[in-house]
C-alpha cells in the first residue's frame, strides 16, 4: 500500500511538472521568429532590407534590438518615446522612416557591413522571455564593364601556341574567368589568373 502511494505521488508530481513547463513555454508569448534579409547579395551603396518576424501571442512587445555581430545599432522600445533609437556603427545608416518594430532599412550599405545581423525579441511582463534570430549579409561589387580579351594573334595555324589574355574590371568577390576554345573549355593548368585590384569599402 505503502509503495502504491509513492507511485501516486510520483506521477503526481510528474503530471505537476509537465504542466508547469507547458505553462511556461505557453506564458512566453513570443513564437516563429525569424530574420530575413533581402537582398541577401547587395551591391556596394545599394540598399538592404531586415525583416524580423515573430508572433508576440497576446503578449505586448517589451523591445526588438539588432545587432551587426555583437554590436547593437538599432532598438525598437514600444513604451518609450520616442520608440526607435540608433546606435553608432561605423557605415550603418538607418533609414528611420520606414523603419519599425519588424523592419529595418540600411541606406547606402557598404563592405564592412558583410556578416551576421541578428534581431533580439523579449516580451514583455511577467515572462520578459527573449528570443533571437541571425542572418548573414553579404555587400559585392559587380565589374562596371564586360570583360576585354586579348591574343597575340589573330589568324593561327594548326599547331601554333595561342597566347590570350581576359582582363575584368575590379569586383568583389573576384571575377571568375573561364576561356573557351572551340566552345570546349581550356584547360585550368594551361591558364593563370593574377588579381591586380583592391577594392575598398
Amino acid at each position: 500500500m505503502a509503495d502504491r502511494d509513492k507511485c501516486f505521488s510520483v506521477n503526481a508530481i510528474v503530471v505537476l511538472l509537465v504542466a508547469h513547463f507547458c505553462a511556461s513555454v505557453a506564458s512566453t508569448g513570443l513564437r516563429n521568429l525569424s530574420l530575413s534579409i533581402k537582398p541577401p547579395w547587395v551591391r556596394r551603396g545599394q540598399e538592404a532590407q531586415l525583416h524580423c518576424q515573430y508572433e508576440m501571442e497576446g503578449t505586448p512587445l517589451y523591445s526588438v534590438k539588432w545587432y551587426r555581430g555583437t554590436l547593437e545599432f538599432y532598438r525598437y522600445s514600444p513604451f518609450e518615446n520616442p520608440p526607435a533609437k540608433i546606435f553608432p556603427f561605423t557605415g550603418i545608416k538607418v533609414d528611420m522612416t520606414v523603419s519599425n518594430a519588424t523592419h529595418v532599412t540600411l541606406r547606402n550599405v557598404g563592405f564592412n557591413l558583410s556578416g551576421n545581423f541578428t534581431c533580439e525579441v523579449t516580451a514583455d511582463a511577467p515572462s520578459f522571455y527573449t528570443g533571437v534570430a541571425t542572418n548573414v549579409l553579404t555587400v559585392v561589387e559587380l565589374p562596371h564593364s564586360p570583360p576585354t580579351l586579348w591574343t597575340e594573334h589573330t589568324k593561327y595555324d594548326p599547331g601554333d601556341i595561342l597566347r590570350a589574355n581576359c582582363s575584368t574590371p575590379p569586383s568583389k568577390p573576384g571575377a571568375t574567368i573561364t576561356f573557351l576554345l572551340n566552345s570546349m573549355t581550356v584547360s585550368s593548368i594551361q591558364s593563370r589568373v593574377i588579381s591586380k585590384f583592391l577594392l575598398h569599402s
